[in-house]
């Protein structure tokens, strides 16, 4: 004879509730979301280090060229320095005869992206575009993503509160003697980030 227990007490079914099927299928959307970040951060992260290692491209160039611009012979004409000449006793009217204009850091970076190896070098955070410097990297202008930035480092006067002053290097700034300067990319949101400090 069945016990009246029984009744009361039906079996509990094994088959998943629809809150079992909502709690999985969210489970999976999360899943998926956490990849589909995880993808997105590691692709900018990879164009922030390629834009990275454009820097160190033509931080390599720069340092390599900065012994040989003061030769005669020196590959690009526009970024030569001026060497001192035997000749410096000269008669000043000689010399004027024969000077030209020094080279400026306008005439150089022009010369540069045309006949070196930088102009293969692409922007990574916009398909398509070449390499291109700017002045600074500014986090109100995301265009400038992926942009080198060279800034001039001037020394103070010893004794001075600050020892260097850092400038933008502007077209017309004269390159006929070597200088100090910092190279830096801009990240994803148009910020700094340091490549290296060398003479040119």
């Amino acid at each position: 004879m069945n016990s009246p227990q029984a009744h009361l007490n039906p079996p509990a079914s094994t088959q998943p509730t629809s809150m079992d099927w909502l709690f999985l299928v969210s489970c999976v959307g999360a899943l998926a979301l956490v990849a589909w970040f995880g993808k997105m951060n590691y692709t900018e992260a990879n164009k922030t280090e390629t834009a990275k290692r454009n820097g160190e491209a033509v931080v390599t160039w720069m340092q390599e060229a900065t012994a040989g611009r003061f030769e005669a012979d020196f590959g690009v004409a526009a970024c030569a320095g001026t060497a001192p000449s035997p000749d410096d006793a000269a008669p000043a009217a000689d010399k004027a005869a024969t000077a030209k204009a020094p080279n400026t850091w306008g005439g150089c970076l022009n010369a540069i992206l045309v006949q070196t190896t930088m102009k293969t070098l692409d922007n990574p955070f916009r398909e398509g575009i070449a390499l291109d410097f700017a002045p600074a990297c500014n986090p109100d202008d995301r265009s400038l993503a992926g942009n080198i930035v060279i800034e001039k480092i001037t020394a103070t006067p010893p004794g001075s509160a600050i020892a260097t002053i850092i400038s933008p290097i502007t077209p017309d700034v004269v390159i006929d003697q070597k200088i100090q300067v910092r190279l830096s990319v801009c990240d994803k949101g148009a910020y700094a980030v340091k490549v290296a400090e060398f003479e040119f």
